[in-house]
């Protein structure tokens, strides 16, 4: 794809949470090649970008960095299937409620909140659009479960002062994300597990694609956006298969095994506790294993259509420079 990436007027003063991240970190580079000062708050601080230490679950330790600022961009979370339910809970919805209620007592015009595509649970429509009902995993996937409720929380909140908009990114994947990082690591120790054959689709959108998303978001008239929810894919059908088999491929001797879904759901479960009992970080779980079976994408018509958002980065050059960040880290 050659088009080049939109460069639109944007909000003068924008503070991000979860600065520090790996979606946060880069949509703040380009926000300030677009004339923006960006701030914004993480566990670590970092006085060179403008990040100061501190939790979302407690505001009043830089809250006072929301002075004068045009609009925050809520990105901070517990990204995890399998953390502790209470935990999880506390960081993606209460802090998301904490978090928006600093933005409005500080004045702050508008806040844009990251959800995830896994508040449409594992079956739904295929391209589903923004309009459909999200569902709960009845404690399966603490992720899904406290994303969806943390959407609740923005939407009854909303009418406050302060114009806000909820934004479901597909799976963001690019140089050092968890997407590149987590997989090869399992790969190495023969442990990259796929129900069904790989079959499942993996709904990607690469970086660069989706901060151009954001941008366009930020740039539109906020009476325009205010109350709404966008999905951002770029609709592409590529099977976990596909995509984590690529990686393997990176890898010499690289494997990747199939268990059906029935047999890997239950099995991982056990095996993935085990580890976290063990102090180990295990991400495996029944809820990778469903997520990974999936066999749709998510509409991206209104994002195309309200916002004019068009993917620049092709699917063939976003893993080509995956490829070249894994070897420039030594992880390939």
């Amino acid at each position: 794809m050659s088009d080049a990436r939109p460069n639109p007027t944007v909000p003068s003063k924008v503070f991000i949470t979860g600065a520090g991240g790996f979606i946060g970190r880069t949509l703040a580079a380009r926000l300030r090649e677009l004339g923006a000062t960006v701030t914004g708050v993480d566990l670590v601080a970092n006085p060179a970008e403008g990040i100061v230490a501190g939790s979302t679950t407690d505001p009043s330790t830089w809250a006072h960095a929301l002075t004068g600022v045009d609009a925050v961009i809520h990105t901070a979370a517990i990204v995890s299937t399998v953390a502790p339910i209470e935990q999880a809970w506390d960081v993606n919805v209460l802090g998301t409620k904490k978090v928006l209620d600093a933005a409005i007592d500080a004045g702050v015009k508008r806040f844009v909140h990251l959800s995830s595509i896994a508040a449409y649970g594992w079956d739904c429509p295929d391209h589903v659009t923004e309009d459909y009902p999200t569902r709960v995993t009845g404690g399966v996937s603490s992720y899904t479960d406290t994303k969806t409720n943390s959407e609740l929380v923005v939407l009854a909140n909303g009418k406050r002062g302060t114009q806000t908009t909820i934004v479901r990114p597909a799976d963001v994947y690019g140089p050092g994300s968890v997407w590149v990082r987590e997989p090869l690591a399992m790969i190495k120790k023969k442990q990259m597990i796929l129900p069904e054959n790989g079959s499942g689709v993996f709904d990607v959108i690469y970086i660069d694609n989706f901060v151009d998303a954001m941008v366009l978001l930020l740039a539109a008239d906020a009476k325009d956006v205010d109350g709404q929810i966008f999905n951002f894919g770029e609709e592409l059908f590529r099977t976990t298969g596909e995509y984590f088999g690529e990686l393997a491929s990176w890898v010499p001797g690289g494997k990747i095994t199939s268990v059906p879904i029935k047999i890997a759901a239950p099995a991982l479960d056990v095996v993935g506790s085990v580890q976290r009992r063990l102090g180990m970080r295990s991400e495996l779980g029944a809820a990778l294993m469903h997520m990974f079976n999936r066999k749709v994408v998510v509409s991206n018509e209104k994002a195309r259509t309200v916002l004019g958002f068009k993917p620049v980065v092709s699917y063939e050059e976003g893993m080509a420079r995956q490829k070249e960040w894994a070897l420039a880290e030594g992880l390939i």
